[in-house]
């Protein structure tokens, strides 16, 4: 063999070697928990199946859903007594933790409030009778984990909607982590993570104005290796003789929150973290969802309606992972 051959044969291996390590951008979208779910990620032409995600999400709904009458939830809210699979026991516990830190404002207690207003699976609104707080328990205290199984009275209905999604994220993250790809965006009915840089461009991730006209962008994020989750009462409610009535329920008032908090965005390094003091702080309202997020030294963005004009508040380090600003100044 020639050596003008030899080094044709060296090119070919190279482009070759090349071509196979070339990165790709992949993405992936489907349905879940009522919303859609959007993945994407850059490898190395290692590909993950949607078949594989929507076991992983299947899986999440078997244990959590109050929709599936057969799902761990719902047997536990039927009081029978199972053996909590590892899912649950978890988003539990991790649920018990962030009500004491939020007094109370956190609870997934709340079941039997949020069915009675409208929100709950049958999706029936009754009246509630709350002259007779009897007819219900609600608080941190009301359950408990130990060996496995939930310690609950039987008045007692949980529900997990504040926190699932966030957990959902969590969970797909650690399963792409397990298949070698650290370049990642996950995002399931607004919740998010973002593992890696995009190939250096930074993941950009749009939050929503707080309105339920068309949509339209508030902000700009970019977010490395960061969880990212809003909650916000522009979405999910319905009106009652002329009364705007929020999906997200007060569990001191056990009414739905009325106040001039819009949304609250909270970024993380856990999404199911995010996800429940994002829930938490519409049930405290403006400014005492502001003093949660300072004391705890929370990364946060609240947004408010004040004289009729929408008014962005940013906690310290919130304007660092800007990208693009809202129209408005925050306060």
């Amino acid at each position: 063999m020639t050596l003008v051959s030899r080094l044709l044969l060296l090119l070919l291996f190279l482009l070759s070697c090349s071509c196979q390590d070339k990165i790709s951008a992949f993405s992936i979208v489907g349905y879940t928990q009522g919303t859609t779910y959007n993945i994407k990620y850059n490898s190395f032409n290692k590909q993950i199946s949607k078949q594989s995600i929507d076991s992983l999400l299947r899986i999440i709904d078997l244990s959590m859903s109050n929709y599936i009458p057969n799902s761990t939830i719902s047997k536990l809210n039927n009081n029978l007594v199972v053996s909590l699979d590892s899912l649950i026991n978890y988003v539990i516990s991790r649920s018990i933790e962030i009500c004491y830190e939020t007094d109370g404002m956190f609870d997934i207690t709340v079941s039997p409030i949020v069915s009675d207003w409208g929100f709950g699976p049958d999706k029936k609104h009754q009246k509630l009778n709350t002259s007779n707080e009897s007819l219900y328990e609600i608080g941190c205290d009301k359950i408990a984990v130990k060996n496995n199984i939930l310690l609950k009275s039987d008045i007692v209905q949980i529900d997990l909607d504040g926190i699932a999604q966030g957990f959902s994220v969590d969970f797909v993250s650690n399963y792409l982590k397990s298949q070698s790809i650290d370049d990642f965006m996950i995002e399931i009915g607004g919740e998010v993570t973002c593992f890696g840089n995009n190939l250096g461009q930074g993941w950009k991730i749009g939050v929503d104005a707080p309105t339920d006209k068309n949509r339209s962008l508030g902000y700009i994020l970019k977010l490395e290796n960061l969880s990212l989750a809003t909650s916000g009462n522009y979405r999910n409610y319905y009106y009652s003789d002329s009364i705007k009535i929020s999906h997200t329920i007060n569990p001191k008032t056990l009414k739905p929150s009325s106040n001039s908090l819009l949304s609250a965005t909270i970024i993380s390094s856990d999404c199911i973290s995010a996800d429940a003091y994002a829930t938490a702080c519409m049930a405290f309202g403006f400014q005492e969802a502001k003093e949660f997020i300072h004391q705890n030294n929370i990364i946060g963005s609240l947004v408010y309606q004040e004289d009729n004009d929408t008014v962005y508040y940013f906690s310290d380090s919130f304007s660092s992972f800007l990208h693009r600003s809202p129209a408005s100044a925050p306060q």
